[in-house]
């Protein structure tokens, strides 16, 4: 920590780079961060035309005297994460944020065009967190919205199809989650989690039914008829769907492999029979991807294949 005089008076300068020719003022409790400009500019082609010699912001700079950059709307916590991050100084970065950090980050990364930059520090803070409040859930799924990666924000929205059991509309009464996510995404939430409690109902009900000459399948038809008693269609509104595929994965036998029951040969069900094989396949029809969000026309297709 260094000092700088500012206005008469010294304050505190977070020395993120100690020769740095620029201190962003951040956020309006004036924060203020020792950078280097080149290290902005190589991150950044908002920094990169900002600290351009024909603007303000770009004349003069050097370590003796380094220019103070105002950046009052921003947040000063995610400002010294991000820029730590391009300056590698990997040790200062924190090993968790919270959700909401994240999306700060999220939203300092968007605004400045630091998405490539910011790639692989991002995939740890980006992941699914199933077991967090509702609020955090829904600041992670803008901060993914954000970040415009295709496959982060499919797992989030598959995370909150699996995992949550309320009404999506919730997420809608939170003011910052409410004015980054587009209203669609929630629309199809519902939309692909009723479809997958629906199919996976079928599965129960083929489950039950399967039967086979010599018996092999009783037991575990049984078992399946009584998850259909615990999850009928009522009471599959008010279970997460992973309880209920956790529940049909400790039933299923189908990895018995090709073996004889009596007199019987059973042949090894193929990769699309298995019960894995089927959950994969239903998890790819109902995930939402940043496509399906976007286009308001629905006689365009998503470019990723649900089918």
């Amino acid at each position: 920590m260094d000092t700088i005089e500012s206005n008469g008076k010294s304050d505190p300068v977070l020395d993120i780079s100690p020769d740095g020719d620029v201190v962003l003022v951040v956020g309006p409790r004036n924060e203020r961060l020792r950078v280097q400009s080149q290290c902005l500019q190589c991150a950044s082609k908002v920094f990169d035309a900002m600290f351009k010699p024909y603007w303000s912001e770009g004349q003069g700079l050097s370590k003796e005297s380094p220019r103070e950059v105002p950046l009052v709307e921003d947040d000063a916590h995610a400002m010294q994460t991000i820029c730590c991050v391009i300056h590698h100084r990997n040790n200062d970065v924190p090993v968790s944020l919270t959700s909401k950090e994240v999306l700060q980050i999220a939203i300092a990364v968007d605004k400045y065009d630091l998405k490539v930059a910011l790639k692989y520090a991002s995939v740890q803070w980006l992941k699914p967190r199933p077991d967090e409040e509702r609020v955090d859930k829904g600041y992670l799924l803008a901060a993914a919205f954000l970040y415009d990666d295709m496959d982060t924000f499919a797992a989030h929205t598959l995370s909150l199809i699996l995992y949550h059991k309320g009404s999506y509309l919730e997420f809608l009464d939170d003011e910052i989650t409410n004015q980054i996510v587009h209203w669609k995404t929630f629309y199809l939430l519902k939309e692909r989690r009723t479809r997958m409690r629906a199919e996976l109902s079928q599965l129960l009900i083929k489950g039950k039914r399967a039967a086979c000459s010599c018996g092999w399948a009783k037991t575990r038809g049984e078992k399946y008829a009584l998850l259909l008693l615990d999850y009928g269609p009522l009471k599959m509104l008010d279970a997460p769907i992973s309880e209920i595929i956790e529940k049909m994965e400790k039933v299923s036998c189908e990895d018995m492999g090709r073996k004889y029951h009596g007199n019987w040969l059973h042949e090894a069900p193929t990769k699309d029979e298995t019960l894995p094989g089927q959950l994969e396949t239903l998890k790819k029809k109902v995930s939402i991807y940043l496509d399906c969000v976007r286009s308001l026309d629905a006689t365009i297709p998503c470019r990723f294949q649900h089918e």
